[in-house]
């Protein structure tokens, strides 16, 4: 939803001040109460934060998602083809769905070197 919720995205939200929430509100919903469906990505600018964007993304919840690796890989593949998209130089990526989703840790970070990995070598 892009909302602000715990962890990271919690994190980021009360970094960047309110404008980060306004903005978010302001991504068009692609089907009612969904801006950014797991797996796909969405930006918007870093307001207060060091960083120039945000690159959104939602993880699959480990225990409740159908193929929970398949929409990991998503997330992590399509945050980087819109980093790509906006001529982004560096990435800097949580460890996402690892906390409230439950995602193993290992699981995750094998995922997430692999999509790194294969998109560097497109």
């Amino acid at each position: 939803m892009l909302r602000g919720g715990g962890g990271a995205d919690g994190a980021i939200h009360q970094a960047t001040g309110p404008e980060l929430r306004v903005a978010c509100y302001k991504v068009p919903e692609v089907r009612p109460g969904v801006c950014c469906p797991t797996g796909e990505a969405r930006i918007t600018p870093g307001f207060r934060l060091l960083a120039s964007h945000v690159i959104h993304t939602v993880g699959p919840i480990y225990y409740k998602d159908e193929n929970p690796e398949a929409f990991l890989t998503n997330a992590y593949r399509n945050s980087l083809v819109v980093a790509k998209e906006n001529n982004m130089q560096y990435v800097a990526f949580p460890a996402i769905s690892c906390g409230v989703y439950r995602y193993p840790y290992d699981e995750a970070v094998s995922v997430a070197i692999s999509v790194v990995k294969e998109f560097a070598n497109d």
